[in-house]
């Protein structure tokens, strides 16, 4: 019998809100004389107004809104989002926008949390979809292969989503944690071996 799998994270978003409202074509110019934490920035009109900011050393991207929401995304772990979050707040704070990089809390609307981590696995074999969305139970499933090649499968004891893929791939959206995800893919492995057993 093979040992269960280990989920992968490949995405974690994480946001704040501080307390202020921006320029941002301002802001973007101003902060990309600071290279020492930003490598590039552009300031998106056409998919809102909105900063993004590319964080030297990171791989995560930051998302800076007028109305002071920032968003991370594109991190694997949470040490990159950490970074990244230190290095806006560091930008931030030496243009004077915000007190300190460590802001007060009359500077902060929205404290900065995790919302969303996605992971992968492999159950390391094909599956057959159809019986899959069947055997989880259709009000827990939606399986519609013309309008996506997988199962959208949302079990009744976690509130997260897991995609299933004929290949056997799997995608688990909606955790706060890896390991809330490695959960609910064990979860899920267990009924699968006894649907198709």
């Amino acid at each position: 019998m093979l040992e269960s799998q280990k989920v992968e994270t490949v995405n974690i978003v994480a946001s704040g809100r501080f307390n202020i409202e921006l320029d941002l074509a301002a802001v973007a110019e101003d902060l990309r004389e600071l290279d020492r934490w930003i490598d590039e920035v552009e300031h998106s009109r056409n998919n809102g107004n909105r900063l993004l900011i590319d964080f030297t050393n990171n791989e995560a991207r930051g998302i800076l809104s007028p109305s002071g929401v920032y968003v991370f995304t594109g991190a694997k772990n949470h040490e990159k989002i950490d970074d990244a979050r230190s290095k806006l707040s560091e930008s931030l704070s030496t243009l004077g926008i915000i007190s300190s990089s460590n802001p007060t809390s009359d500077e902060i609307i929205d404290v900065f949390e995790t919302q969303n981590v996605v992971c992968t696995a492999d159950l390391r074999k094909e599956i057959n979809l159809n019986a899959i969305a069947i055997g989880l139970g259709l009000e827990n499933t939606e399986y519609e292969p013309e309008q996506f090649p997988g199962v959208i499968y949302r079990p009744d004891n976690h509130s997260c989503t897991i995609l299933l893929f004929a290949t056997g791939k799997v995608v688990i959206t909606g955790v706060q944690n890896k390991d809330t995800a490695q959960q609910a893919f064990d979860q899920l492995e267990n009924r699968l071996k006894s649907l198709l057993s």
